[in-house]
């Protein structure tokens, strides 16, 4: 279980590397400032590059939960990117109600809550989605790296001309 614990945690620091430059690129209320900087407000600094450091942070935690949650179970990229993607849908709910409020001091799931962060919630929503599809896909790949191969059995050329 720990393996893809592990291979979680590290699909989830590439997933977040993509998640903090995509969020590099989305302007944010009137002053048009970045996500980047969103981050480095939530957890009181003045920093750019600590607001940058929040993303891969954040989907390293996240991506470890996602390895955790599913096990030893064997899927292939296509449903890990489908999984992934949802999971992000989740996260981005959480992170929504709850996480940034939060941060932010405000009772989650107010209104308040809401209108402060409304501004943010499309950029992040995109952006949770592109990080767990990029999670998903990277668990499947570092799980099967750590998987051992095994060989189909070839039937023998001989026993196949007989029958």
């Amino acid at each position: 279980m720990h393996k893809t614990v592990a291979a979680g945690a590290a699909a989830g620091a590439i997933g977040g590397v993509v998640f903090a430059g995509l969020m590099r690129l989305f302007p944010v209320g009137a002053e048009h400032r970045t996500m980047i900087a969103f981050a480095a407000d939530l957890v009181r600094a003045r920093s750019p590059l600590i607001g940058w450091l929040v993303y891969p942070v954040y989907g390293v935690a996240i991506g470890a939960l996602f390895g955790w949650l599913l096990g030893r179970s064997a899927l292939d990229k296509a449903r890990a990117a489908m999984w992934g993607g949802l999971y992000g849908v989740g996260w981005w709910i959480a992170a929504e109600l709850v996480l940034i409020p939060s941060l932010l001091v405000v009772r989650p799931l107010s209104i308040s809550a809401v209108d402060r962060v409304r501004d943010v919630a499309l950029p992040l929503l995109v952006g949770h989605v592109v990080y767990g599809v990029i999670l998903g896909i990277a668990w499947s790949l570092v799980v099967e790296v750590g998987r051992p191969h095994r060989r189909a059995a070839r039937p023998d050329i001989n026993t196949r001309r007989a029958a």
